[in-house]
């Protein structure tokens, strides 16, 4: 997308700030008035009817004055967003929203979810990190009859994720428990990635000693730490967006509800904040709800400088970003500083 010349940008750029604000098409007076080009409403008339060629304007009636689109405000948050800081009031809402703190990360995780939806007054979504990227504290067989296994995994966070297997051979609770001890012994302070790995070894060094209840705990430990986890995705507020006028019409409603409830697509576009750097900002179809007309601001929170999950606002495409970034970046920002002191 290319860079618009001034007067085009600053008409652009009031249109968007003023259908931030109002939810309401802009006539080219409005931009007249608000712009401070010192141009004659016919040609900021001009104007507009070449930045609507151009995919950056809609008209939605004929007599009614021009809308946003999803170009725009990419445009918009490309080239207008400046670094604006967090007022301390609102900095003082979000610390206090952490008081008394959680002591487990997904009680830290819907605490956070729930501050940011405060603050920001929008629906705010929070990835856990994969269990698989932290680590293990403790790992449980458990019979549940037969060869059916219940696998506990414990991590040093407090997250638990309960697996279940298929058994070669039935085991004992009393076996099961030895195995148990003998592979926290083996994967103690160990990610599940560094544990599987640990675990295959053993197995390469296994084939040599010929011992058979060894491999019967090898094997087993290798389907427990398979990297089956996508993580939790915690959701809080998810009616607020229904403040907005533009979805107060039942099928958006239908449609909003379907996008918080499968969760796939949200999930994924967590996924790609975690690889990236800095704010990152989903709009419109870029998100997968072309026809919801929603964008997403993320920002990751970190343990110890590295990246473990993602944290965000989902709103209207007319979201206040200028207001909403900071908010996100603050609220990440205090995660990641709980999750450091909590290192033991």
């Amino acid at each position: 997308m290319g860079t618009l010349g001034e007067r085009y940008t600053r008409v652009l750029n009031t249109i968007i700030v003023q259908y931030i604000f109002t939810g309401e098409p802009v006539g080219s007076r409005t931009v007249a008035k608000k712009s401070d080009l010192r141009l004659s409403s016919a040609t900021i008339r001009n104007i507009m009817m070449d930045l609507e060629e151009q995919g950056f304007l809609t008209q939605p009636h004929p007599s009614a004055g021009r809308v946003p689109t999803a170009a725009a405000f990419r445009y918009y948050v490309n080239h207008f967003l400046g670094n604006d800081n967090l007022g301390r009031d609102t900095q003082m809402q979000i610390e206090e929203g952490f008081v008394p703190p959680a002591t487990e990360l997904p009680n830290l995780l819907r605490q956070a979810s729930r501050i940011l939806s405060a603050v920001s007054g929008h629906p705010a979504i929070v990835r856990s990190p994969r269990i698989a990227s932290i680590l293990l504290k403790h790992i449980q067989f458990i019979s549940l009859g037969g060869k059916k296994i219940l696998v506990v995994l414990v991590t040093r966070d407090g997250m638990v994720q309960n697996r279940f297997l298929e058994g070669e051979e039935e085991l004992s609770q009393e076996q099961l428990d030895k195995f148990s001890r003998y592979l926290n012994e083996l994967c103690k302070d160990l990610s599940l990635v560094e544990a599987r790995q640990r675990v295959l070894a053993e197995i390469q060094e296994e084939r040599i000693l010929f011992d058979n209840i060894l491999s019967s705990v090898l094997t087993l430990s290798q389907k427990a730490l398979q990297e089956a986890d996508n993580g939790q995705l915690y959701i809080e507020g998810a009616s607020k967006i229904l403040a907005y006028p533009e979805f107060s019409e039942i099928e958006k409603i239908k449609g909003l509800y379907r996008a918080f409830e499968e969760k796939h697509n949200l999930i994924k576009l967590l996924d790609r904040s975690l690889e990236a750097q800095g704010i990152q900002i989903f709009i419109s179809s870029e998100m997968q709800f072309s026809d919801l007309e929603l964008s997403l601001v993320t920002y990751n929170y970190r343990r110890e400088l590295s990246p473990v999950g993602t944290l965000g606002v989902i709103g209207p495409m007319r979201m206040d970003y200028a207001r909403v970034i900071p908010m996100v970046k603050y609220t990440a920002t205090m995660v990641s500083n709980l999750l450091d002191k909590w290192r033991v």
